[in-house]
């Protein structure tokens, strides 16, 4: 049974005090009680420095020449000889290969053979209108034998112009049976040997023209690679061309394919050398790239930046996560 609370009177005694009072008092009570502190929280004092993230990517590729010529015999035959190698330099003129011209000479002999014949011919017919024609003015040979004379002397004409375009056709096909540069060049490719039967124009050997070279690598499609356009990379050849290396080649990158190739997954990416000096290598050639970048400042407690990549892939900046 619940405690009914009492209160004093005024003559000294105590009377109960109805229970709703009660209540009303408690949260009075509650209310003027004192809040207990809570615990201090830890605090710490951190100092933000901003700090320059550089993305350093390598990415081996080769040297190549924009500009390319593929040279090969006009009649084709059977190879003699190839007298250049990749990496050598031809001059105009140079002989590049020799085909079997055995067949050409016997073309040219016959062509020369049949020319002397029809000027033999065109000689005959020559003195013969002539002699018609004298003998017309003394009036013992008539028009017709003349008319006759004439047109066998333009025949005869004919067909020793024909002998000589003959000829002159057979001995630009002996010509071509050595293969001259047509230029100053550079061998890239060598495309036949000796003894292999080369078709008409099929290529033999591969030239590069003028003196503009540009580097060509394969970098993976997840660098944001158009951030890298007309910005300067750095070449340092390796392999076996390292050692003739005097100074690291400086290139613009100028060009990314918009077609990422199926297989591999790669961007082919193009980068034209600055200023080539006049031993400037020969392609093809393996050069590895390192294009520092340096991306937006960070500010966090560390700043640090790192590639993504396990590989050396080639260098971005904006945007690089």
């Amino acid at each position: 049974m619940p405690r009914v609370p009492l209160c004093p009177s005024q003559n000294g005694s105590f009377q109960a005090v109805p229970k709703r009072v009660s209540w009303l008092l408690l949260p009075a009570l509650f209310a003027a009680a004192p809040l207990r502190a809570q615990d201090p929280l830890p605090a710490q004092i951190l100092t933000l420095t901003s700090e320059a993230r550089t993305h350093l990517y390598q990415l081996a590729g080769t040297i190549e020449a924009p500009q390319t010529i593929s040279a090969s015999f006009r009649s084709g035959g059977r190879i003699l000889s190839v007298s250049v190698n990749p990496g050598d330099r031809v001059a105009l003129g140079d002989e590049i290969a020799r085909v079997d011209p055995t067949q050409a000479n016997a073309a040219r002999d016959a062509a020369a053979s049949t020319l002397a014949g029809a000027e033999a011919a065109l000689t005959e017919a020559s003195v013969n209108q002539s002699r018609v024609q004298t003998r017309l003015s003394g009036g013992v040979a008539t028009r017709a034998e003349l008319d006759a004379a004439t047109q066998t002397l333009a025949g005869a004409q004919a067909q020793r112009d024909q002998a000589a375009a003959r000829l002159s056709a057979a001995t630009r096909a002996l010509d071509d049976t050595v293969l001259h540069a047509p230029k100053d060049a550079i061998v890239t490719a060598r495309s036949a040997e000796p003894g292999q039967i080369a078709g008409p124009g099929q290529p033999v050997v591969t030239l590069a023209s003028g003196t503009a070279r540009e580097a060509v690598f394969y970098a993976p499609d997840s660098i944001d690679l158009e951030a890298f356009l007309h910005q300067p990379i750095t070449l340092t050849l390796i392999g076996q061309n390292a050692a003739a290396q005097n100074a690291p080649l400086t290139a613009t990158l100028n060009e990314v394919s918009p077609v990422v190739d199926p297989t591999t997954g790669t961007v082919r990416v193009k980068a034209q050398l600055s200023n080539p000096p006049a031993d400037a290598p020969r392609p093809p050639m393996p050069p590895r790239s390192a294009p520092p970048c340096s991306a937006p400042p960070c500010s966090a407690p560390p700043c640090s930046a790192k590639s993504p990549f396990p590989s050396p892939p080639l260098s971005t900046c904006p945007g690089t996560p």
